[in-house]
């Protein structure tokens, strides 16, 4: 139990650390998915920490377990963006909204 406790509060802290990336340099958010991914997975590997090792579940090599514990923290962080938007949070929207002032290319 203690372990999604700790992804679901790294994912957290990845997204903050994204959203602030963004507020101080505007033109990552073009990569935002890029970025977000690539900073939780650089997160576990600096941590070295495996989910999977944890609950027991083999992986077939030492490095899988770190990066695929990376792409689920990454991943929940779009569970907690959504979370804050439902909570009225009026600075992180839900994924796919677009941010006013920007054109729409598509409709």
């Amino acid at each position: 139990m203690y372990h999604f406790a700790v992804v679901a509060f790294l994912a957290l802290a990845t997204l903050k650390v994204v959203d602030l990336l963004e507020e101080y340099v505007p033109g990552l958010a073009r990569i935002h998915t890029l970025l977000t991914f690539g900073l939780a997975v650089a997160a576990v590997e600096a941590l070295d920490y495996s989910l999977f090792r944890y609950y027991g579940i083999s992986v077939r090599d030492h490095w899988m377990g770190p990066a695929a514990t990376g792409l689920i923290i990454g991943s929940m962080t779009t569970a907690w963006r959504v979370l804050f938007g439902w909570l009225g949070s009026s600075e992180l929207k839900a994924p796919g909204e677009h941010k006013p002032g920007r054109p729409r290319v598509a409709a």
